[in-house]
């Protein structure tokens, strides 16, 4: 089969992958110079499985509502954002009910754990080099209280087979002993520890390079403008040059993008753009202060370290399609960052800022799989977890198209759970 990818991200590139090993003719287009140079960039560097609630948890309207005028709320709406989240902000707090939220929980789990195993063995199988470390995450908390609340919260995940350990103070500095300045502060830790770490933009370059080794054609500096179709199929993909497209099979792993490109054939996403960010700081030739990632309960946002540099990311903005660098929420993560570590030195003006866009789908679960149009097949809304389901939402793409039976049950992530538009 002829098949076109639109998205040279985690997803993208993945889908790429699993299909090209599966013999078919596979281009790849991109608006951006390379692979992975989108929202898979300068990412928060995890692998999460210990992160598959959804960011729906029940009351939180109630954050985001207060978050208003407040630049220091980790997670924030903007009053511009609003006309456009009309429909899906219903959807999303309609998900927030406990029982739907702690379902939708599951079914991220499932995926990630899945997603987990696949990226495993695509590093024995081949060559992927991303400075991967597999220490776990660490959660510190400084209020018992939510502590325990999170202790009870992860008993729906843990009875679905997600590994921690609950850590007193003392237990948790024995582990990084990189927190002992303040462990005065902490009430306990959490320690996931099925989760990973490693540079996502790595990643996509390795398993880029992988994907053309059997055949298949990436297209940089290529936007899709839109997707023309008949008779309830798509018959190209439009770029902006007017250069057209075509395929037996189209995918859409665009990212936030998606939405508006899927417009122009009707179909009505209930993915929306939520602006993450993160900072890198160079460590070469000094300790990093750190070895394994904490995870701040308080400040809800992660320091990782990396080869040869301390990672910063996290915060939450819904602004719409607005990538201008807001430098208080820089200035936020640095803030955290000396916060857990306050006795090491960092060269802040060396600090690296960006800022991507998460895809955020309206339940907080990704939509993988087939839509209305019988030959258009979409990839998004993964939201915080995008390179902890990468993989596995790779996998199960090809699947879907090549008539296999899939590895996962796929029910949960089909586009088609949202009736309207879809």
């Amino acid at each position: 089969m002829k098949i076109v990818v639109i998205g040279s991200g985690l997803i993208g590139i993945a889908t790429a992958y699993f299909l090209g090993c599966r013999g078919h003719e596979v281009t790849v287009i991109d608006q951006e110079p390379g692979p992975g140079r989108g929202t898979s960039f300068a990412n928060g560097s995890l692998l999460t499985p210990s992160m598959s609630e959804p960011w729906n948890a029940p009351g939180s309207w109630r954050v985001l509502l207060a978050s208003l005028g407040r630049p220091d709320s980790a997670m924030q709406l903007r009053l511009r954002a609003v006309p456009s989240l009309a429909g899906w902000g219903i959807e999303f707090l309609r998900n927030s009910t406990p029982a739907i939220y702690r379902q939708n929980s599951l079914n991220n789990l499932r995926l990630a754990r899945h997603s987990l195993a696949v990226t495993h063995s695509l590093r024995q199988e081949i060559d992927l080099d991303y400075d991967n470390a597999a220490a776990g995450s660490l959660r510190i908390f400084r209020d018992p209280a939510a502590l325990e609340r999170a202790v009870a919260s992860a008993s729906t995940l843990t009875s679905q087979g997600l590994r921690l350990r609950t850590l007193s103070r003392a237990q948790a500095v024995e582990l990084e002993p990189g927190l002992e300045p303040i462990a005065a502060g902490l009430a306990g830790a959490i320690h996931y520890e099925d989760d990973e770490t490693g540079n996502a933009y790595e990643f996509c370059l390795a398993l880029a390079e992988q994907a053309r080794r059997r055949g298949v054609t990436f297209l940089f500096g290529v936007q899709a403008a839109g997707l023309e179709s008949r008779s309830a199929r798509v018959t190209a993909v439009r770029s902006h040059c007017g250069r057209l497209f075509t395929a037996d099979r189209y995918v859409v792993a665009a990212g936030s993008y998606s939405t508006p490109l899927l417009r122009s054939v009707g179909i009505r996403l209930p993915v929306r753009p939520v602006k993450g960010y993160s900072i890198t700081i160079d460590t070469s030739g000094t300790p990093r202060g750190l070895d394994i990632p904490v995870v701040d309960d308080d400040l809800h946002a992660v320091v990782v370290p990396l080869a040869n540099a301390i990672r910063v990311a996290g915060t939450a903005e819904f602004t719409g399609y607005d990538l201008r660098p807001n430098a208080t929420r820089t200035h936020n993560l640095l803030g955290l960052l000396r916060a857990v570590l306050p006795r090491k030195q960092f060269d802040s003006g060396s600090a690296k800022p960006w800022c991507g866009l998460r895809a955020m789908a309206a339940d907080g679960v990704p939509l993988v799989g087939t839509t209305r149009i019988s030959n258009l097949l979409v990839s998004t809304g993964h939201g915080h977890l995008g390179w902890t389901m990468a993989a596995g939402s790779g996998q199960l793409l090809a699947e879907l198209i090549c008539g296999e039976t899939p590895s996962i049950d796929p029910a949960a992530f089909a586009p088609t759970r949202f009736a309207a538009g879809l």
